[in-house]
C-alpha cells in the first residue's frame, strides 16, 4: 500500500442534511485506497472582522486547513457565488496576509446549482 494522501473537504452548505454533504460522501466511497478524507467545519466560526484577534475556533480551523495536502470544495451555488458561510471561512483562513494555507494545496470544486446556468461562480473562486 502507498502513501495516504489526506484531502480536507468543506460543506458549502451548513445544513445538517445538506445534499452536498450525502453528493461527499458517496464520492468517498469511490475514492481510490490511500485517500484519507476529513470534513474541515466552519459552521461555528463568527463573522470575519480585522477587529478581532483570532479566535480558538479560527486557529482551529486553520490548523486543520494546514494539516490537509489538498483541499476539495463541495458546495451549492447561492446567487451565482458561494454560500456566505464558506466565503467567511475563506476570509478567516487567508488571513493575516502572507500565512494562508491555501497557496500551497491544490483545490478541487463540485458545486450544485438548481439553476441551468449555475456551477459558475463556484469555480471561479
Amino acid at each position: 500500500m502507498g502513501a495516504t494522501y489526506k484531502v480536507g473537504y468543506f460543506i458549502g452548505s451548513l445544513a445538517k442534511g445538506a445534499i452536498n454533504r450525502k453528493l461527499a460522501k458517496a464520492l468517498f466511497r469511490l475514492a481510490p485506497e490511500g485517500l484519507e478524507m476529513t470534513e474541515i467545519s466552519f459552521k461555528d466560526m463568527p463573522l470575519y472582522s480585522y477587529d478581532y484577534d483570532f479566535p480558538a475556533v479560527t486557529r482551529g480551523f486553520k490548523d486543520a486547513l494546514a494539516a490537509v495536502d489538498a483541499v476539495l470544495f463541495v458546495t451549492p451555488e447561492y446567487n451565482r457565488s458561494i454560500p456566505g458561510g464558506l466565503k467567511n471561512a475563506i476570509d478567516w483562513a487567508s488571513r493575516p496576509w502572507g500565512a494562508t494555507p491555501f497557496p500551497v494545496r491544490p483545490p478541487a470544486s463540485s458545486a450544485h446549482p438548481r439553476a441551468p446556468s449555475g456551477r459558475q461562480s463556484p469555480s471561479r473562486a
